[in-house]
């Protein structure tokens, strides 16, 4: 683990204290993923705990060859459902894809374990997970009962243009509708409509979102 990987695990991580800092320094593995890499995939068994350091990852659910975005996870968070495998090993049922190239830093299952009940911080950090990814998954279900595609089209938009900090998005087509659950040709079709309404133009193969409020 060089310095800057240390320093980012600091920033990231520094409410935990030095004493499970100097731990997790000694027992984390960080690793880099590039754009759209499998941080995990459905039907593994975790046996290390992912925290984004740099970067973020989307964690999914794939039923019936099509699958449901559920939220991103941005740095110094994990994901509520790897929590879920932390005292018991079984097949997953999520998937989390790498956001643009992120940096990970993956804990040893077991050692998470004895932290639990040697550090209550890390409790407290997990609570804190639960109920911001619960909030999340919340907003989701929110979206899909009562927006119709194109408002979750912009809120999906407006996302990413938080998570890259650019409005200016090199995202397909297909990448959109596979994250949404939907045909390359109807978000085609929204996408058409929205640029004619002033909430974004198609740029090449890119998108900016002009509407941002």
């Amino acid at each position: 683990m060089d310095n800057t990987e240390r320093n980012l695990i600091s920033d990231c991580l520094a409410n935990l204290g030095r004493d499970l800092l100097n731990e997790i320094n000694e027992w984390g593995k960080p690793r880099w993923f590039d754009d759209n890499e499998y941080i995990v995939k459905q039907g593994q068994i975790i046996r290390h705990l992912p925290i984004v350091l740099s970067g973020a990852a989307k964690v999914y659910l794939s039923e019936a060859n099509a699958q449901l975005l559920l939220y991103y996870i941005h740095p110094g968070a994990t994901c509520i459902f790897s929590f879920a495998h932390l005292f018991g090993e079984k097949e997953v049922d999520f998937s989390a894809l790498a956001e643009g190239k992120s940096l990970l830093l993956l804990l040893p299952m077991h050692k998470v374990r004895e932290w639990l009940l040697k550090y209550r911080v890390l409790s407290d950090m997990i609570l804190s997970e639960y109920q911001k990814h619960y909030n999340d998954l919340l907003e989701t279900t929110r979206q899909l009962i009562c927006n119709n595609l194109e408002g979750r089209l912009l809120a999906y938009l407006k996302t990413k243009a938080a998570i890259s900090g650019n409005a200016l998005l090199a995202i397909s087509h297909q990448r959109i509708a596979d994250d949404m659950a939907t045909s390359r040709e109807v978000i085609s079709r929204v996408l058409k409509k929205m640029e004619h309404e002033g909430k974004v133009a198609q740029q090449g193969r890119k998108i900016k979102l002009i509407s941002i409020e």
